[in-house]
């Protein structure tokens, strides 16, 4: 019995050894595997192939583009300048009105009595004024025999000096009655062609209010806007180029006659308006236009590919490829405008560095890169 209970310890004893030699091997392997982990990652760094640009100086002019409008150079709201009732509008949208051309009538019934009223008045002050001047003659006779005192002319002297006064001003009421029915009708004061009726027929308007638009006949421009950010090329008197959508496709040539003070607070754009000095007898009121002026500028920007840049915390940036390390710098920019074969960079980037042109949102900062060279290295290898 004895020798049976010593087997049975001898068994436990070398399998709580065994179970201790496992637990050991199992720590070792664990606290090594970071390691080998870190190693085998060490050894399989990612390097990615990239495609690469050289970063070129652009060329030191620009060339604006924009879309506008034919407008005529001046045109005016035209309305009645006297109160009334619309009886009668000759015109309509389109049609051409020469000078002095009948617009509209007014309801003249009431300023035809006003302006009798006028006449009324002017034949009574008329009459006084002639009565005064009687009695001032006949004084005039008696004061030297002494029958009339001095005093007693002058009176009679003063009082042909006030109806002298009252006649003149009711002359002048007779002829502002006689304009007001002559402002019931309303005509052009220039030939032109109406782009807007705003009053019918039957409708009382108030003096001033716009009956009609009238684009003025004459010379005509092209009214385009302009971003901010360009409004400071542009200048008074730059020639431009015009291109009209409706044809001919010719080009006509053109100036900067107007450039807005202030920028729309809508559009934060500036209004600029082109003198046309020779319009084509195709050119209409309304067409669209394309615009083209070319500007200078003191520095010549460099021009990148426009998937060259991406963005990091909110700002323009691009990664700048090191031949010799074969690693990539991430390098902030000032982005300018787009133009036909990239993008301007206006600060940040040097003539004949690498850009990264594809693939640029999978880089990080210092990561490493196999540029195009040794691609085609590794394939003529490989083959």
């Amino acid at each position: 019995m004895a020798s049976f209970w010593l087997k049975i310890s001898g068994t436990v004893q070398i399998s709580r050894a065994l179970i201790s030699l496992l637990l050991l091997s199992l720590l070792l392997a664990a606290c090594q595997a970071p390691a080998a982990t870190s190693a085998a990652s060490a050894k399989t760094e990612i390097v990615r192939p990239v495609k690469v640009a050289v970063v070129a100086a652009g060329a030191a002019g620009r060339v604006l583009n924009y879309s506008g409008v034919v407008r005529p150079r001046i045109e005016s709201a035209l309305g009645f300048r006297v109160s009334g009732k619309i009886v009668e509008r000759t015109v309509n949208v389109g049609d051409r009105v020469e000078v002095g051309q009948v617009i509209a009538r007014l309801d003249d019934t009431d300023l035809k009595l006003a302006e009798n009223a006028a006449r009324a008045a002017v034949a009574g002050a008329r009459t006084r004024r002639d009565v005064a001047s009687d009695n001032v003659d006949r004084a005039k006779a008696l004061l030297p025999k002494a029958i009339i005192a001095q005093a007693t002319y002058d009176t009679r002297r003063n009082e042909l000096d006030a109806a002298a006064a009252v006649l003149d001003s009711a002359e002048a009421q007779l002829r502002q009655a006689a304009n007001a029915v002559e402002y019931a009708t309303l005509k052009a004061d220039s030939a032109g062609i109406v782009t807007a009726v705003t009053a019918e027929p039957g409708q009382v308007v108030s003096a001033g209010q716009s009956v009609i638009t009238l684009a003025h006949a004459g010379e005509m421009e092209i009214a385009v806007a302009v971003p901010e950010r360009e409004a400071g090329y542009l200048e008074i008197g730059q020639p431009a180029q015009i291109t009209l959508w409706a044809g001919p496709r010719a080009s006509i040539e053109g100036r900067i006659r107007e450039i807005a003070g202030q920028a729309d607070t809508a559009s934060r754009t500036y209004s600029v308006r082109i003198a046309v000095s020779a319009p084509p007898r195709t050119m209409r009121l309304g067409m669209t236009a394309s615009v083209t002026i070319r500007v200078d500028e003191q520095t010549a920007p460099m021009v990148v590919p426009l998937t060259a840049v991406t963005e990091s915390d909110g700002s323009p940036v691009v990664f700048v490829a090191d031949p010799a390390t074969k690693m990539v710098r991430k390098t902030p920019v000032i982005v300018g405008a787009v133009v036909e074969n990239g993008v301007r960079i206006a600060e940040g980037l040097h003539g004949g560095e690498l850009v990264v042109t594809a693939g640029v949102q999978f880089l990080r900062d210092g990561m490493r890169v196999r540029l195009p060279d040794e691609q085609r290295s590794a394939r003529s290898g490989n083959s």
